[in-house]
């Protein structure tokens, strides 16, 4: 009977990565060929659409978006594991307050106070430089509601008191104890903001006026123009886009589905 799973399994798998094996053949064929029909077979422009790419200035895209992504996942991991962390397993007063702020942030649309951030990032300089699309994540609510419940389920109150017992501050207990506790969430939420930032077209196209700042979602528009629609060139560039989260999904998988599968636990 478990076999029988295999096959809607399977077929929702192959539907699920159909459209990318369909932009991975276009980043084989010119933009003629593309619009001849459905492409199901390799073609032979791949080094012409990786050498177009590259002119246009693909490579530093990429640069852009790999360090940006990084560092955005750095910053939301620790704010959100520090504030999870108070909200967790501390009382103090408007804590209440603060927790219900996080989940109505978290209902609000991000496109909603879009306008009011460029405003904000622009007043402090900060327009037409990396820092404002690093910035916007150290304060993600899911990311504070997320730490907070995996906290709250998967850190004991016996461990915490029997390090202070032994002399740890606070600071100490959560360097050494809380921090070993959470590591499937800390790599889930790096995960998530890393896609999230990767993947971010919006507010990148917004503060980001100059071409050697852009990032993939925004240099892949430029391609396009650049070249006259080349969409053999944006398809190539499309398929190089999806390798860093392939990659990062396939080593932090395991934590990944850990991380979501406590995380979702009501504490």
């Amino acid at each position: 009977m478990k076999k029988l799973y295999y096959v809607p399994l399977t077929l929702f798998s192959i539907f699920s990565l159909f459209p990318f094996y369909i932009i991975l053949m276009m980043s084989t064929r010119g933009t003629e060929e593309i619009f001849k029909g459905t492409v199901l077979i390799p073609g032979d422009k791949l080094i012409t659409n990786l050498n177009t790419i590259i002119q246009g200035g693909f490579h530093l895209f990429y640069i852009n978006s790999l360090y940006t992504s990084f560092l955005s996942g750095i910053l939301s991991i620790i704010v959100s594991a520090f504030a999870g962390y108070a909200l967790a397993k501390f009382n103090f007063r408007l804590k209440k307050l603060i927790k219900t702020f996080i989940l109505v942030m978290m209902m609000i649309p991000s496109q909603i106070s879009l306008i009011g951030y460029v405003i904000e990032m622009r007043n402090l300089g900060l327009v037409s430089t990396h820092l404002p699309i690093i910035l916007i994540w150290g304060s993600c609510p899911y990311g504070v509601f997320f730490m907070m419940q995996y906290i709250n389920t998967s850190v004991p109150y016996e461990v915490m008191e029997s390090a202070r017992i032994d002399g740890c501050n606070e600071l100490m207990i959560f360097l050494k104890i809380i921090i070993a506790f959470i590591k499937p969430a800390i790599a889930t939420l790096f995960i998530l903001v890393f896609l999230w930032s990767w993947n971010n077209y919006l507010l990148q196209v917004t503060v980001l006026n100059t071409k050697e700042l852009f990032t993939i979602p925004v240099g892949i528009k430029t391609l396009s123009n650049a070249y006259t629609q080349d969409w053999g060139a944006r398809a190539t560039g499309l398929t190089m886009s999806v390798i860093p989260m392939l990659i990062i999904f396939a080593i932090g998988s395991k934590s990944f589905i850990t991380g979501l599968s406590v995380g979702a636990i009501k504490g």
